[in-house]
Order: structure tokens, then sequence, then C-alpha cells
């Protein structure tokens, strides 16, 4: 969020609606408080979807919903000014007539004031440039980028390895089944076949193909940040 922010010339709705919500999130017990001030929108306890998991317990939730805007851009031209005047967390209720919520996340309700543009006033003048990485931002954002591709590749693993048991385990079944002699057992061998089964298409998607997807996107924004970094030093050189 830092490099989209930052980086995009981006400015964040509720950061500048909300400028206090930077306050300190253990200064704060009541979950809808901490969601009208603070913008929490996932793991909150009100919220029916996460309410149960052991994650959610104990904490009010985190903020990883955005609305975020940049001031149009016409070189040369007077063109209308965008800024956020009111920001909400929506969709907090339970859906209509049911006891759980619309979403596991919370929404966010966002209004934006087009004013017009000032005679004589170019978009250069009203759109704030966007800031220059600095090689420590980069070199942090990288290495932790790093720990996560490798994280992702030790649950993938994992995931592969549970993968493998349950494609061995379901082969023992479906061999052992022959052996059956009382035929009470075979809605019990059916049903375990099919939990596995679940389980083993489940730890597939999770170690391949998410694993994958996964691991190719970190890997592109690694190596994005890397050439955005190499690239700044060639000019530097260059204008030395």
């Amino acid at each position: 969020m830092t490099i989209i922010r930052d980086h995009a010339g981006l400015t964040d709705s509720w950061a500048l609606v909300h400028p206090q919500s930077n306050a300190s999130l253990a200064l704060i017990t009541d979950p809808m408080q901490a969601i009208q001030q603070l913008g929490l929108t996932v793991d909150s306890p009100l919220n029916t979807w996460s309410a149960g998991k052991k994650y959610a317990r104990g904490i009010l939730g985190k903020r990883l919903d955005y609305v975020l805007y940049r001031q149009p851009n016409r070189p040369e031209q007077a063109v209308p000014r965008l800024q956020a005047t009111e920001i909400n967390v929506a969709f907090t209720n339970h859906v209509p007539g049911q006891i759980f919520s619309f979403s596991d996340h919370f929404g966010l309700e966002v209004t934006l004031e087009v004013s017009p543009p000032t005679d004589g006033t170019s978009s250069q003048d009203s759109t704030a440039p966007a800031s220059s990485l600095s090689d420590a931002t980069i070199d942090t954002v990288v290495q932790t980028l790093i720990t996560c591709y490798r994280d992702s590749s030790k649950r993938s693993g994992k995931e592969l390895t549970v993968f493998g048991v349950s494609l061995v385990v379901l082969v023992a079944v479906a061999i052992g089944t022959a052996w059956l002699r009382h035929s009470w057992a075979n809605p019990i061998f059916i049903v375990f076949t099919i939990l596995l089964s679940w389980l083993s298409t489940t730890a597939f998607y999770e170690g391949f193909v998410f694993g994958n997807w996964e691991r190719n996107a970190l890997m592109n924004v690694i190596e994005d940040l890397e050439v955005y970094k190499k690239g700044r030093e060639v000019l530097a050189e260059r204008q030395e």
C-alpha cells in the first residue's frame, strides 16, 4: 500500500477524511467504534463470516479495503478537482431477514466532490506528483516479498505432500474394498473416499495451482522493483 499510495501518487480516501485513524487500536475496545474510527473491514467480531475463526477472536479487525483516487491529469488544460469529502464502512449489518453478514469483508461508501476548475489553472497545478521510492524502501519491500515467497514455497510443499499421501490412501482404500466381508461397511468406505478425495483436490489446488500463481505474482513484483531500482542507478550514472 505504501508503494501504491506514494509511488503512484494516489490519495487514500479514508486517511484524508479520517486523519485520526492513525490512533492506536489498543485505545479502542468496542468493535463498532473500531470500524467507524479506523475503517476496519476484515476479521471483525461483528462479521458472522469471521467471528468464529480463531484469528478473529480477541481482535477488533483489520483494514484491508481502500478507496484510492488521483487528480485528473491533462497538461495545459483546466480540469475539475477531485476530493473525498466523506467515507464510511458500509454493510456492517446482517442481510435483511437473515442471521449472517453480506460478506466476509465490510464495504466502503465514499463521497467524491468534483469542484469546478479555477480559471487559468491547469491539471499540472492540481495534480500531486508521485514521490520516488527510496532505495531503503525498495530493499525492505523486496526482502519482505522474498520472505513471503519462501513461506509460499514451504506451504505448497506441505499441501502437495498431503495431496500425495491422500492419493496413496485412496488407492489403498480402493484395493481394500475388494476384501470387505460386511456390506454395512460399504457406506463408511464411500463417505471416507469422498472426504479423502475432497482433501486431495483441495490440497492440489492450494499447493500447485494457487501456489504457483502466488509465487509468480510475488516474483513479478520483486523483479519490477529491482528493474526500477537498477533503472534509477543507470539514470544517475548518466547524469553524472
